[in-house]
């Protein structure tokens, strides 16, 4: 996992994040406030949202080459609170299980994935 320590509050980490997703062409599939559904069973953690997103017509060619990225698919972005930072935590797609054993065009995509978290990561820090 990469883990990115980001000097602003988890709100505007989020709508950073969620304008670059849209800015980007992606889709958001799913946006889990997971410190309200521990509140909704009696426990607490830090305000922390796992957003996930991407893009069909891309992930679909992943998913015809290997069923072990599948798994991975889509993508997701985890969001702590950490005092006055928020850390922001994916999985790097050049390390998604069977990424060795794509073809060229599913390299290109994982490396195109890798800059895009960079890319947002950098859009999160503005």
């Amino acid at each position: 996992m990469q883990h990115a320590l980001i000097n602003h509050d988890i709100e505007n980490v989020e709508r950073q994040i969620k304008k670059f997703i849209a800015d980007e062409g992606f889709k958001i599939f799913d946006d889990i406030d997971q410190r309200q559904e521990a509140v909704n069973v009696g426990l607490e953690i830090p305000e922390t949202r796992l957003i996930i997103f991407g893009n069909p017509k891309v992930g679909t060619l992943l998913m015809q080459e290997n069923d072990d990225i599948t798994f991975e698919l889509p993508i997701k972005i985890l969001l702590i609170q950490k005092e006055k930072q928020t850390e922001l935590i994916y999985r790097d797609p050049l390390n998604f299980p069977g990424n060795n054993e794509l073809s060229a065009q599913g390299q290109a995509i994982l490396q195109r994935m890798h800059t895009m978290y960079t890319k947002m990561i950098a859009a999160a820090k503005q």
